[in-house]
């Protein structure tokens, strides 16, 4: 059996999306389970009803009441039952949750692989400091293999502060992995070894595989351009502005809940929007803006026309995407004459480029986790 730790508990499409792609990938070869490992002092980070650090309980009694009242909260709370059904469905009907790393070898014995991975499972900022379970810090059962596959600390490297924790965790494991080689030879200098640098979980899945999970998937009527933000940027605000206009079609931003920023004020939002709406809605776009690192992925193995806004803070994953896809020109920095990114795409050589990554990391599975057992 295979035992999956990573953010199967995140309100996030590129979260849910790329641990249903590791469990679905992994279950073509033996007994694969989303281990239910969720730290307390992450459980905030979704919440629904949302209200400040204040001890006066009048106060958050006044702002819980006042989002009851918009459509706001409603659309996130369809869009958040929507993610809980799809991680019911896909990723695991188990309800209970694991609270700490020594809880997860009890939870299902005969686990003979832990994967720890994808997404930015070693990012501090992301997990509230460094979680035990994402690095493997429980006793090992006997025969079982510790392995990182596609993790990320979302950067070049952490701060230094962090090194001496890091390099112990690294000893946990037999073999590591990383999603983006720009972190490589910080990881290198913790673990002792160079790590692989391997794709993240959605492309080991073929687009076939994910239009089985589209409802429709007649692209004759692609009408609007579809938006998804981490963050506002005001550069991709105005190079949304100037699409809208060289195409004439409406923006359909696919977030739940419209937030204190907009993008020209025009746009739509997918209220209530779900993992499975969230793909239907980027599939049969006539162009996609984003920001967002699985926004772009799902571009890409959807074949869609788009423009990448690089990240404030965390741009290392997405750049590595767009060079070992050879579409660095897709990456936005700045807005030229007329609306950059309209050219053609050959997808043939996209594919082909990225078929060399994507064989590679299979074979870091095989290697480390399938024939190592």
């Amino acid at each position: 059996m295979i035992g999956i730790l990573t953010f199967y508990w995140a309100d996030d499409y590129g979260a849910l999306l790329q641990c249903y792609a590791l469990k679905t990938y992994m279950s073509r070869f033996d007994n694969t389970a989303v281990i239910p490992y969720y730290p307390k002092n992450l459980r905030s980070r979704y919440r629904l009803l949302k209200h400040s650090g204040t001890d006066k309980v009048r106060k958050k009694i006044r702002m819980i009441v006042h989002q009851l009242r918009t459509k706001e909260f409603y659309s996130r709370l369809a869009a958040k039952l929507r993610m809980a059904h799809f991680r019911r469905r896909f990723l695991t009907a188990d309800f209970r949750k694991l609270d700490s790393a020594r809880s997860i070898p009890a939870y299902r014995p005969g686990i003979s692989a832990y994967i720890v991975g994808s997404d930015q499972v070693w990012n501090p900022e992301i997990t509230e400091g460094l979680q035990d379970g994402y690095f493997c810090a429980f006793p090992k059962p006997e025969g079982a293999r510790f392995i990182a596959y596609a993790a990320s600390i979302g950067s070049e490297r952490l701060d230094v502060a962090y090194d001496a924790r890091i390099a112990r965790y690294f000893e946990n494991f037999d073999a590591v992995s990383v999603r983006e080689g720009i972190s490589a030879s910080y990881i290198e200098k913790l673990y002792g070894r160079e790590p692989e640098t391997v794709v993240d979980p959605v492309f080991l899945l073929e687009k076939k595989d994910w239009e089985q999970l589209l409802k429709n998937k007649d692209l004759s009527k692609k009408n609007y351009i579809a938006v998804y933000d981490t963050e506002y940027n005001e550069e991709m605000a105005h190079y949304i502005a100037s699409l809208r206009e060289k195409l004439r079609l409406p923006v359909l931003v696919l977030r739940a809940e419209k937030r204190y920023y907009d993008w020209g004020g025009q746009e739509e939002y997918a209220r209530g929007c779900g993992p499975l709406e969230f793909l239907e809605y980027l599939y049969h776009a006539a162009y996609v803006v984003t920001n967002s690192f699985h926004g772009t992925a799902m571009s890409i193995i959807f074949h869609k026309s788009f423009a990448a806004f690089p990240h404030s803070k965390r741009n290392a994953r997405l750049e590595w995407l767009l060079h070992a896809a050879g579409l660095e020109s897709r990456m936005a920095h700045t807005i030229p004459e007329g609306v950059q990114g309209m050219e053609k795409v050959d997808w043939h050589q996209v594919d082909k480029a990225l078929q060399e990554e994507i064989e590679r990391s299979r074979s870091f599975i095989r290697k480390e986790i399938l024939l190592s057992r």
